[in-house]
């Protein structure tokens, strides 16, 4: 039996948002009971501690507000910790990163509307086999409008074509921040209950192969934000889509940036088990991919 991190990003109902794949709050639960009879569930601050039995860590990404309304809810009542990561662009810029743009106007507009304007307007080539990123995905469509979005538009190009759908679907975006997002008054009441709050990015945007440029306009930003937010400096990271298609160069030359500004560890979304001699890049799997716990090849 071995180690393991769980990855997780939206818990919560669906409720039209055809755009997402989320844990529904039950099953949620449900998952914590069956991890639990396999694995101790610790907190980031056990990690390196010596530990006899199998351990999981909880993490989660984007700092969305249903993470605090139903996760951090169930996780409070059961007395369970875990590991948050927050972005810091929406409070800051009040804009939307390019991902929930994503995620908002796919869950509103027709795929078969989103690919027609945009293989009508861009550059294809490539999507059919580069979108098998997105294999969980089960229409074409989405998964080629999610790739074209997310990867083979330039971030101006993806966000003028979002930003104008968006608009028309959320005319007040200060209100969809409040609404979709953390507050910096719901992170401090995480973190005083034990939760681990980490490092997501500013504005969500994939490694760009330029490691102190990248930490400079990703990573310091959010970093300073939660100290402020916070008062302390946090330690753990969690890249903005894995490091995107420069993932295996991320995880090479950002490394040495990250422990020159206190960083002690940081998740990957390499799908994996995590050794009792861990190492600064731990894998993780996707809570909605966990297998059966007593079956999997990871236990």
């Amino acid at each position: 039996m071995g180690n393991i991190a769980a990855m997780y990003h939206y818990v919560r109902e669906k409720k039209g948002w055809g755009g997402i794949v989320p844990m529904h709050p039950h099953d949620f639960e449900e998952q914590l009971d069956l991890i639990s009879k396999t694995h101790r569930i610790i907190s980031l601050d056990e990690i390196d501690k010596s530990n006899s039995e199998p351990w999981c860590v909880l993490t989660f990404d984007d700092g969305t507000k249903d993470q605090y309304t139903f996760a951090f809810d169930i996780l409070k009542r059961k007395g369970i910790p875990a590991y948050f990561t927050v972005m810091s662009g929406p409070h800051l810029t009040g804009n939307v990163p390019l991902v929930h743009l994503v995620h908002t106007v796919l869950s509103f507009k027709s795929d078969e509307e989103l690919w027609e304007l945009l293989s009508g307007t861009y550059d294809t080539s490539g999507v059919e086999e580069e979108s098998q990123i997105y294999k969980y995905e089960q229409k074409k469509l989405r998964r080629y409008n999610k790739f074209m979005l997310n990867f083979k538009l330039s971030v101006t190009e993806a966000t003028i074509f979002l930003e104008s759908i968006f608009q028309s679907l959320f005319p007040d975006k200060q209100k969809f921040i409040n609404d979709f997002y953390i507050s910096t008054e719901e992170i401090v009441e995480m973190s005083q209950a034990g939760m681990t709050i980490g490092v997501h990015a500013h504005n969500h945007i994939p490694y760009n192969g330029d490691p102190q440029e990248f930490y400079d306009i990703e990573i310091g930003p959010c970093k300073d934000w939660m100290k402020s937010v916070l008062g302390i400096n946090p330690i753990w990271y969690t890249p903005a889509f894995g490091g995107g298609v420069n993932q295996k160069l991320m995880l090479d030359k950002l490394t040495p940036v990250l422990v020159k500004n206190g960083f002690v560890g940081a998740f990957s979304t390499r799908e994996g088990g995590i050794s009792d001699n861990r190492e600064f890049w731990m894998d993780r799997i996707d809570c909605i991919r966990l297998p059966p716990l007593g079956t999997s090849s990871y236990l």
